[in-house]
C-alpha cells in the first residue's frame, strides 16, 4: 500500500513538473514573439484544468498580437469568466468585441475595467468611442466606394500600398517555400518582400495584373517593406527588420526595424543605404516623404514618445537629415500610431489606435497649419471598419487610390482595397423645387446638432413652418416665395437662436443658404453666461428701460427652458470693497425684482453682488487702466444653478411641434422672434452716463458664417481662363469692418477684405488653379472656418464659386 501511495504521489508531481515546463516553453517563445509556436502549446494547456488559468489569456494574448480577432475574442470571452481574471483581460476583450463590431458588449467591458482600474483613462476614453459609432457616426454613407483588389492579394498578408512609375508597389509576406523552416515567428508565415504590380488599364480602380518582386537588390532574408517614394520616383525610403544581437534585454534579431533608401540615376537603383537614426536600442520604420521631398516622416518607439508607437518627422539638412521631432500629442496618443502617408495637398494620413474609431487601427487625417497640427479627422466608413484599417495611399488627383485592411471577407489576413468616389448618377433634366438650407452648431464647440427644432417664418403667408436638424445638423425645406424669412433654432436646455434670412429670387433647383449658421449655447449647471449692455447711472442701481430689453432675453430663456439662475453683478476696482459689495447686491437685486415682475417664479432666480472680486482683467486697485478696461469688469451674468427642476411652460414644450407643420403665427407669442438680428450687430448706447456708456472692449466678433456642403464632390461651373483670374479662399462675411490684423486671421498671411455693397468679405491664399485653392481651403475648414469657400477674383471684381446644392 505504502509503494501505490508513493508510486500515486510521484506521478503527480510529475504531471505538475511537466504543466510548468509547458507554460515555461510558451513563455518563452511568446518572449522571442514566436508567438505561433506558442500557441500550438497554450491550445493544449488551455483544456487541461490544470493549467488552463494560466493557459487561456496567455493564449488570447498571441492571438492578440497576430491580430487575429476571432480567435483573440473566443479565447478573451474564456479568459473572463475565469475567478481571477485581471483587469487587463477585460480591456483586450473590450477590444476584440469593438473588432468585432460588438460596441454595445464592448462599452460595457471598457467601463468595466475602468471601475477596476480608475487609474487608467482608457477605460472611459475607449468607452465614449464606442459611443460615437453608436450614436453620432451611425448612418454616415460618405460618397467612397470600396472593393478588394483581388488579383494582387494572396492567401498570406499583403499592405502598404505605395505608387511608383505607374506601379503600386506594396509588401506581402506569401512565400511559395512554406512549411520548409523559414516562416517568421511571429505569424507562422513568410517574411516580408517588397512587390510591384502593373494596372491592366490606365486606371488603377480597374484591375491589377499580376504581381512580382521589385527590382533591385531589395529583398533581403528577413523582412523588407513596406517601401514610400520621392514624387519623382528617384528615391526610395523603406522598412527593414533588424539583423544582428539587440542590445535591449529581451529584443531579438527581427523585431526592431530600421530605414534603409537608396537614389535613382539613369536608370539604376544606387546601392541601399542605411538611415541616420537606425540602431539597435528601438525601432525606426513606416517611411513616407512630403510631396517636395524636404520632410521625412517615420514610426518609432524611441524614447521621448508619447505612446506604445509614435509619428515623428525629420527636415532635409543639406544632404542629410535633423534631429527628428515628435508630432505632439494631438497626432501621437497613449496607444500605437503607424503607417503614415502625404497626400500632394500637404495632408497627413496615419492610422492610429488610440483616436476615436471603429475599433482596431483606424485611418485618420490632419494638416499642418502654422506650425501647429489640427486635431485628426476620421476618415470613417467603409474607408474604415472595426477591424485593422491603415496604411493609406492616394493615386494622382487624390480621388482614388489603395489601402489595407484585415476585414471579414477578405483573401488573406491583411489585403489590400481600393477606393475612389462615387461618380454622380447622371439625372434626367426635370423642373426642381427651390430651398433654403442652414446649419445648427453648439455655440462652444461648433459641432452639429442633431434634432434641434427649426421654425421657419414667411411674412408673405403669415405662417411658421416646423423642421428638424438631422445628424450633421442641416435643415432644409422647400420654399416657393421671396420673402424676408426669418429662422429660430431650439433645443431643450439650450439657449435658442434666431436669425433673418432673406430671399430675394426663388431659382428652380437652388438652394439659398442662410446667412450664418445657427448656434446654440449649451445650459450646464455652474456655467456662466454674459448678459451684454447692462448699464447703470453711475452709483445707482435702479433698472433703466435700455437694460430691460436685455433682460427680457434672460426672462425668454427662463421661459424656454426648465433651468435656476444666479444673476450676479461685478463692478470694476473704483471705490471701497464694502462700498463696492453693496453697489453690486443692490443692482443684481433690482434686475432679479424686475424679472420676477415678468412672471419667473421667483424660486428659479437668487441675486449675487460679487462687487470687484472677480475681476476679468489687471485692473486692480493702484493699476492704471483705461475707461474700457474698467468697462470690461462692469457686467452683469447670470450662472445656471439647476436644471429640470421646474415644468417648462406649455407654449415652450418642443414636444408638441410636429415635424412638417405650417402653423399659424397668431399661436406663437408676439416677440417669439425677438432679437433675430446678426450675431454681430450691437446698438450704441446713447443715454448712458459719461462713464457707462463705453463700449465693452472685451466682446469678441462672431463671424457670419456660411456653411456649404462637400466642395470636392460637385460640379464647378466653368470658370474664367484669363491671366486675370485668381483664386482665393473666403473665410467669413461682416457687416462691419475689422482689422485684417485681428486676432481672428492670427497665423493666416495676406488676408484681405471686399467691400461688397457694405457687406465686407474676408479671405486668405492666392492661387493660380482652383484645385490648389481647394487644397487651401480644406486646411482652413480645419482650422475653424467651416464656412469656408472659394472665390474667383476677375479683373478685381469679386465671383462667387458657388456651392451645390
Amino acid at each position: 500500500m505504502k509503494r501505490a501511495i508513493l508510486f500515486i504521489a510521484l506521478c503527480l508531481i510529475i504531471q505538475v513538473v511537466v504543466n510548468a515546463q509547458s507554460l515555461e516553453k510558451a513563455r518563452k517563445q511568446m518572449n522571442k514573439y514566436n508567438y505561433s509556436k506558442a500557441i500550438l502549446i497554450l491550445k493544449k494547456a488551455s483544456t487541461d484544468n490544470k493549467t488552463k488559468s494560466e493557459a487561456i489569456p496567455m493564449l488570447a494574448e498571441c492571438y492578440r498580437m497576430q491580430r487575429d480577432v476571432v480567435n483573440a475574442l473566443t479565447t478573451y470571452a474564456r479568459a473572463v469568466a475565469l475567478p481571477e481574471a485581471k483587469p487587463e483581460t477585460y480591456y483586450y476583450y473590450a477590444q476584440a468585441l469593438q473588432s468585432k463590431g460588438d460596441y454595445a458588449k464592448a462599452r460595457e467591458m471598457f467601463s468595466k475595467y475602468a471601475e477596476m482600474n480608475p487609474s487608467d483613462p482608457r477605460g472611459s476614453l475607449f468607452a465614449a468611442h464606442c459611443d460615437s459609432v453608436l450614436g453620432r457616426w451611425k448612418g454616415l454613407t460618405p460618397d467612397i466606394e470600396v472593393k478588394i483588389a483581388n488579383s494582387i492579394n494572396t492567401i498570406q498578408s499583403d499592405f502598404g500600398p505605395a505608387f511608383y512609375d505607374n506601379m503600386l508597389v506594396f509588401a506581402s509576406d506569401f512565400s511559395k517555400n512554406a512549411g520548409e523552416g523559414k516562416e517568421y515567428g511571429w505569424t507562422g508565415r513568410g517574411y516580408l518582400n517588397i512587390m510591384q504590380a502593373h494596372p491592366t488599364k490606365d486606371d488603377f480602380w480597374a484591375s491589377m495584373g499580376a504581381s512580382s518582386e521589385m527590382e533591385g537588390n531589395f529583398n533581403q532574408e528577413f523582412h523588407d517593406g513596406p517601401a514610400a517614394f520621392s514624387t519623382d520616383g528617384n528615391s526610395i525610403y523603406f522598412t527593414r527588420s533588424f539583423f544582428g544581437k539587440a542590445k535591449r534585454k529581451g529584443i531579438y534579431k527581427t523585431n526592431l526595424l530600421k530605414i534603409y533608401y537608396a537614389t535613382k540615376t539613369m536608370g539604376k537603383w544606387s546601392e541601399i543605404k542605411p538611415f541616420f537614426l537606425n540602431n539597435t536600442e528601438f525601432s525606426v520604420g513606416h517611411p513616407a516623404l512630403s510631396a517636395d521631398g524636404q520632410t521625412l516622416y517615420f514610426v518609432s518607439d524611441m524614447p521621448g514618445g508619447h505612446g506604445k508607437t509614435d509619428i515623428w518627422m525629420c527636415q532635409r539638412d543639406g544632404d542629410g537629415w535633423s534631429q527628428p521631432t515628435n508630432l505632439g500629442k494631438t497626432v501621437n496618443t497613449a496607444e500605437a500610431e503607424m503607417f503614415p502617408s502625404m497626400s500632394v495637398a500637404g495632408v497627413l494620413y496615419f492610422a492610429s489606435e488610440g483616436h476615436a474609431g471603429y475599433g482596431g487601427l483606424d485611418i485618420f487625417k490632419t494638416s499642418n497649419i502654422s506650425g501647429k497640427w489640427t486635431t485628426p479627422l476620421n476618415l470613417q466608413n467603409p474607408i474604415n471598419s472595426s477591424y485593422d484599417d491603415f496604411a493609406i495611399a492616394f493615386a494622382r488627383g487624390n480621388k482614388n487610390g489603395f489601402f489595407s485592411s484585415n476585414r471579414l471577407g477578405g483573401v488573406g489576413s491583411d489585403d489590400i482595397y481600393a477606393f475612389r468616389e462615387k461618380e454622380k448618377p447622371i439625372v434626367p433634366v426635370v423642373v426642381l423645387p427651390a430651398f433654403i438650407s442652414g446649419i445648427v452648431r453648439d455655440a462652444s464647440t461648433l459641432q452639429p446638432i442633431a434634432e434641434a427644432i427649426i421654425f421657419v417664418y414667411n411674412p408673405a403667408t403669415d405662417k411658421v413652418k416646423v423642421l428638424k436638424s438631422d445628424a450633421d445638423g442641416v435643415y432644409k425645406t422647400v420654399i416657393d416665395t421671396s420673402a424676408d424669412y426669418t429662422v429660430k433654432a431650439m433645443k431643450t436646455n439650450y439657449i435658442a437662436d434666431c436669425t433673418p434670412f432673406p430671399v430675394t429670387e426663388i431659382k428652380a433647383g437652388t438652394t439659398t443658404k442662410a446667412p450664418r449658421d445657427l448656434l446654440l449655447d449649451k445650459l450646464l449647471v455652474n456655467k456662466t453666461f454674459r448678459i451684454d449692455n447692462i448699464y447703470y447711472d453711475y452709483d445707482k442701481y435702479n433698472i433703466r428701460d435700455d437694460a430691460k430689453n436685455e433682460l427680457d432675453k434672460l426672462v425668454r430663456i427662463m421661459k424656454e427652458n426648465p433651468i435656476e439662475v444666479e444673476l450676479g453683478s461685478h463692478t470694476d476696482c473704483r471705490g471701497s470693497f464694502t462700498y463696492n459689495d453693496k453697489l453690486s447686491q443692490n443692482r443684481a437685486e433690482s434686475a432679479v425684482d424686475y424679472i420676477i415682475s415678468t412672471g419667473i417664479d421667483k424660486s428659479r432666480i437668487t441675486a449675487k453682488g460679487y462687487g470687484e472680486r472677480q475681476l476679468t482683467n489687471k485692473c486692480a486697485d493702484g493699476v492704471k487702466c483705461t475707461p474700457e478696461e474698467h468697462q470690461a469688469n462692469r457686467r452683469t451674468e447670470f450662472k445656471v444653478t439647476g436644471i429640470a427642476r421646474v415644468q417648462t411652460q406649455q407654449e415652450f414644450d418642443l414636444d408638441k411641434f410636429a415635424i412638417g407643420d405650417e402653423l399659424s403665427i397668431q399661436i406663437f407669442e408676439t416677440d417669439f422672434f425677438g432679437n433675430c438680428l446678426v450675431k454681430f450687430t450691437k446698438e450704441k448706447n446713447t443715454n448712458s452716463s459719461e462713464e457707462d456708456k463705453v463700449k465693452d472692449a472685451s466682446k469678441t466678433i462672431t463671424p457670419l458664417t456660411l456653411p456649404v456642403s462637400t466642395i470636392e464632390n460637385r460640379v464647378i461651373k466653368e470658370l474664367s481662363n484669363t491671366t486675370s483670374d485668381t483664386y482665393r479662399v473666403q473665410l467669413f462675411a461682416l457687416s462691419r469692418k475689422i482689422s485684417v490684423k485681428s486676432a481672428d486671421f492670427k497665423g493666416l498671411n495676406d488676408v484681405q477684405v471686399f467691400n461688397d455693397k457694405g457687406n465686407y468679405k474676408y479671405s486668405s491664399g492666392n492661387f493660380d488653379t482652383y484645385n490648389d485653392a481647394l487644397g487651401y481651403r480644406e486646411k482652413m475648414v480645419m482650422m475653424g472656418f467651416a464656412g469656408a469657400f472659394v472665390v474667383i477674383y476677375s479683373k478685381g471684381e469679386l465671383k462667387n464659386i458657388q456651392p451645390g446644392n
